[in-house]
């Protein structure tokens, strides 16, 4: 079964990788075999959050290929996203932002926003 990498924007806020741990997690019950990923390095909130929960960061990555499948989560603007992923297979995009890209086939998306 092929990997599928969840990683939130290239600015990897609590939210944004909070989000890719939730999503990767989700899809593994599901029977899929996901891993959360960070695309830099975490600011000082979310190392923090990282250490007093005893939590271990996600994998970094820099970049994907048209071969790889992804999971989007907390963004969907392609600037803001890993470099290749306008090649990649993006299967789902769990995001509270507009919408800001086209695919050409279709896929889950679920954009809802959230009020505090």
């Amino acid at each position: 079964m092929d990997e599928i990498l969840v990683f939130g924007h290239k600015s990897p806020d609590t939210d944004s990788v909070t989000s890719a741990i939730v999503m990767a997690e989700l899809e593994k019950k599901l029977g899929n075999n996901a891993c959360a990923c960070v695309l830099g390095k975490l600011n000082k909130e979310t190392e923090y959050v990282f250490n007093y929960l005893g939590i271990e960061a996600p994998k970094y990555i820099e970049k994907v290929d048209e071969k790889t499948k992804v999971i989007l989560v907390d963004h969907n603007e392609f600037k803001q996203s890993v470099d290749g992923i306008e090649n990649a297979t993006i299967l789902k995009v769990i995001d509270h932002h507009t919408m800001d890209f086209k695919v050409g086939y279709q896929l889950f998306y679920h954009a809802e926003p959230v009020r505090m």
